[in-house]
């Protein structure tokens, strides 16, 4: 990457003077190590120490055409400087870098600095101590790897499909889900979405205008390409009228009319509505048909992200993920953790596409691994099935979730990695929680204390592959905050 480097100072030319040669020596250091990188630096000509200064070297580091430019602290410096600085630099991705040098007050510029930006809400990284310490160039290496201009443009083209989306809110968040919560005119006046809002009861209605042939169709691509589907007789009941192919009826409905109204993706209340009717049914399959790319009628079918629950910022988050990668999005509950094995259990009713079994091209390949399983009575007394299998194991996943703080919103960003055991000990650790459930155990890279204090959600998210740089350009183009956890 080119790399701009500016280095600041104190306001009063007498002591800027004085310091002068000790701030480019600080600054040649650290360009030396890019350089040794393999990055292409533009260096700071002057040390800015008044207001043309840094207007100065941020519109020069602008023209030169840096794709980010390091902000550099080794002594006292006004942190003014800084905002009128990176106001030339126009979006340019800023990392604030404060040195050690304790003979001045390098690093109190260093958070001063820090704190002007957060004033006049302008994005930026930090690292924080001396260039040789193997911390601090790791943490320059990953804020250079993530704002590298491909994934930024990325991020950003993801960001900006929003624009002109229909969201389908069929009813509302369940049983009290905050977190699911929206205001449907922040959503058109931020991220440009109109949320197009259905009762449940149009779903019921439509179920009863789906053509038999297109139920009796699916019951047989399931039967055929499923890996076993356990009819009990009572919850999970077979033929025409029984409860799967309600499922299906209700699956074909909610394509349907998302197909007739242009809805793009959506979210469905389900439990505490459809699941305590008895001639309603459990909405695993239909959810988990929505989020796959495979059904009897289409080849490939459309993703169309569906969040269960009504759980609309998770429906928001699992669609900008998925413009990005272009695959389905797991939707999924923080479970349980198993401190033992390090490894969260992933769990939720049905959610999960059936895609993450096997993350084949060949959708046959991963609904081979799917079980169909009479649904827990406890919660879903309108039976169906619940859809069951494992994730395949992936070493590189991003998770993510977008909520609000005081009506404003912000993405929590961490990674980690799908893992599996043998198949004996899988099927142990589903039975620990809810075995008729789809499962996904994963190996986070932040350690569960720092999930504990900073995330605020039961519902979580994930997309194969490392995504974070393109994440944190999509919500700084959004103006949502994100906060990449480590």
């Amino acid at each position: 990457m080119k790399v701009g480097i500016c280095t600041f100072t104190d306001g009063r030319k007498r002591v800027a003077d004085m310091l002068r040669e000790d701030c480019f020596r600080f600054q040649r250091r650290i360009a030396n190590w890019l350089r040794d990188e393999g990055h292409d630096v533009v260096e700071g000509e002057e040390i800015i120490w008044n207001y043309a200064a840094a207007k100065g070297e941020g519109k020069r580091l602008k023209d030169a055409g840096c794709e980010a430019v390091i902000f550099n602290f080794c002594v006292w410096s006004f942190p003014d400087f800084t905002v009128q600085a990176a106001q030339q630099l126009n979006g340019v991705p800023i990392l604030l870098l404060g040195n050690i040098n304790p003979a001045y007050p390098g690093w109190v510029a260093f958070f001063a600095s820090a704190g002007a930006l957060d004033e006049i809400g302008l994005p930026y990284g930090r690292a924080l101590g001396d260039i040789d310490d193997r911390r601090v160039q790791e943490a320059i290496r990953t804020f250079l790897e993530r704002c590298e201009p491909n994934r930024r443009r990325r991020g950003i083209d993801a960001a900006e499909k929003l624009c002109g989306l229909r969201y389908g809110e069929f009813d509302g968040p369940s049983m009290g889900m905050y977190t699911g919560h929206i205001d449907q005119s922040q959503w058109m006046r931020e991220l440009g979405i109109h949320v197009h809002h259905c009762s449940q009861l149009t779903l019921a209605y439509r179920m009863r205008r789906v053509a038999d042939e297109r139920v009796e169709a699916g019951l047989r691509w399931l039967e055929d390409n499923c890996k076993a589907i356990h009819y009990d007789g009572k919850t999970l009941t077979p033929g025409m009228n029984g409860t799967l192919a309600r499922q299906v009826r209700l699956y074909l409905a909610v394509k349907d009319y998302c197909y007739e109204e242009g809805i793009d993706f959506c979210g469905l209340t389900g439990q505490l509505d459809f699941t305590e009717w008895e001639e309603g049914c459990t909405m695993d399959l239909p959810e988990a048909l929505l989020n796959d790319f495979a059904d009897w009628e289409e080849e490939p079918k459309r993703v169309i992200i569906c969040a269960t629950e009504c759980d609309s910022n998770g429906a928001l988050t699992m669609q900008l993920l998925h413009l990005l990668t272009g695959t389905p999005v797991l939707f999924a509950d923080l479970r349980h953790y198993h401190e033992d094995l390090d490894i969260y259990d992933l769990c939720n009713s049905g959610e999960h596409a059936p895609w993450f079994a096997k993350r084949s091209d060949n959708w046959r390949e991963n609904w081979k691994e799917v079980e169909l399983y009479p649904a827990p009575a406890m919660y879903f007394p309108c039976g169906g099935a619940s859809v069951k299998f494992f994730a395949e194991p992936a070493e590189r996943v991003t998770f993510a979730r977008i909520t609000r703080k005081a009506g404003r919103m912000r993405m929590h960003i961490f990674t980690g990695r799908f893992i599996r055991f043998s198949p004996e000990q899988d099927e142990d650790l589903a039975r620990q929680t809810t075995f008729e459930w789809p499962h996904a155990f994963a190996r986070f890279d932040c350690p569960m204390e720092v999930v504990a204090r900073e995330f605020s959600c039961n519902h979580i998210h994930a997309a194969v592959g490392d995504w974070v740089g393109e994440l944190v350009s999509a919500c700084e183009h959004l103006g949502i905050e994100p906060i990449v956890l480590s």
